[in-house]
């Protein structure tokens, strides 16, 4: 048995010593065959390395690429921008590209985008990251640098616009909506663009305005208690501490707020897939009502005076709706329904008695005096008697008649 076992040892070992240099071999020849093989037929973005080894190939992709990154990416955005981004935004792996070209035919390179180096270039560009990512890595894997994002964005379009002309503090908020994506489910709020309340409740408004014209669901919206200047009737919203402007994107896919500046006017674009069937928005069923007149006392205002403290502003309402336009007719979705009370007007008139005026002087009738010529002569003649008491009959002046004087021994009666 001893002797047995040191047969079968020795066997083992003739067996190995035979096998493993086999196996060595094949394994040689397997690996010389992969590096002495050439590519027939084959070319990796747009180079030709048919008749090339891996090694000769990697070589010469590798050449190609230091000459492609010497330039920038031209980017044509939508509205005719051009935009150049340096090449560092992508990566390419040769190694996997050519371990994939195992048979004859074209093949793109491997290429991995940067998105955060991207987003860095598109900072205040009307586009968005998603909107570039797709045609810059088609593009790169072949190694072009031009991009015209008219051309490969074909599948987007502008499902909604609105265009405002904004203050300085409206300016801010837009700049930072522009970009913005929203994928489906998600939400769009108003104050995560701003603080100032009074800017971002006027920008509401045109927010509103673009929003109704979608499917997408309006989750909040408050209105004001009077309808500020200049606010279209039922696109009002107040932004403040408690209340908010948010939109929900309830389509299956993604969309994004874009921003086009054109002197002083700014235009708000929601590009996307189109939507089954036309939106629009439509105020309708618009009434008015009158306001009162109401009148108050004070004795502050002096008597008989009066002055208007409150003027009056006519009430009104209106029902916002989001028509669905298709081929088999309208469809209508109540959005809002704005009630904006009447402002009465109110007057405050003095409460002091108005004093009552004198009583006028009954009129009396006139004094005639006789006009006398300056010549004395002229008229002592005809108004004093001559000498014998008698007139001489060329006036009717009358002496008046002497009465008898009683004597000092008579008692006068009267």
């Amino acid at each position: 048995m001893k002797l047995f076992g040191t047969h079968i040892t020795i066997l083992v070992i003739l067996v190995l010593l035979v096998s493993l240099p086999t196996i060595g071999l094949v394994n040689y020849l397997e690996v010389s065959a992969k590096t002495t093989a050439v590519f027939k037929d084959t070319a990796v973005a747009g180079i030709d390395v048919s008749g090339m080894t891996k090694e000769e190939a990697v070589v010469r992709i590798d050449n190609a690429i230091k000459d492609f990154n010497n330039t920038p990416f031209i980017v044509t955005l939508v509205d005719g921008t051009v935009l150049e981004l340096d090449k560092d935004v992508v990566s390419f792996d040769v190694e996997a590209t050519l371990s994939q070209a195992t048979a004859a035919g074209t093949y793109q390179l491997v290429t991995t985008v940067d998105e955060e180096r991207i987003t860095s270039y598109l900072d205040g560009q009307p586009v968005t990251p998603t909107m570039v990512t797709s045609p810059l890595l088609e593009a790169a894997s072949a190694l072009k640098s031009d991009i015209n994002l008219e051309i490969t964005t074909t599948e987007s379009e502008v499902v909604a616009t609105i265009t405002l002309s904004p203050t300085p503090a409206m300016r801010s908020a837009v700049e930072r909506i522009n970009g913005f994506e929203m994928d489906a489910g998600d939400i769009f709020s108003l104050k995560s663009f701003g603080e100032d309340y009074d800017a971002l409740s006027t920008l509401g408004s045109s927010m509103y305005q673009l929003f109704a014209a979608t499917p997408f669901t309006i989750l909040e919206r408050v209105q004001h208690d009077i309808l500020p200047a200049g606010i279209e009737l039922g696109y009002d919203v107040k932004i403040d501490e408690r209340s908010n402007f948010a939109v929900q994107n309830t389509e299956q896919t993604s969309y994004a707020l874009i921003v086009l500046e054109e002197g002083n006017a700014m235009t708000i674009q929601l590009l996307g897939k189109p939507f089954v069937g036309a939106y629009e928005s439509r105020v309708e069923e618009v009434t008015s009502v009158p306001f009162q007149n109401i009148v108050r006392f004070s004795p502050s205002l002096p008597a008989g005076s009066s002055s208007v403290t409150q003027s009056g502003q006519t009430g009104e309402s209106g029902k916002l709706y989001r028509v669905r336009v298709t081929d088999t007719g309208e469809s209508l979705e109540l959005l809002g329904f704005d009630f904006y009370e009447p402002t009465p007007e109110i007057v405050t008139k003095s409460s002091i008695p108005v004093p009552e005026p004198e009583p006028e002087p009954e009129p009396t009738e006139p004094i005639i005096i006789p006009i006398l010529p300056d010549d004395p002569s002229e008229w002592l003649n005809e108004w004093i008697p001559n000498n014998d008491g008698q007139n001489d009959g060329t006036s009717d002046f009358e002496q008046p008649p002497v009465q008898d004087v009683p004597s000092s021994s008579e008692e006068a009666v009267g």
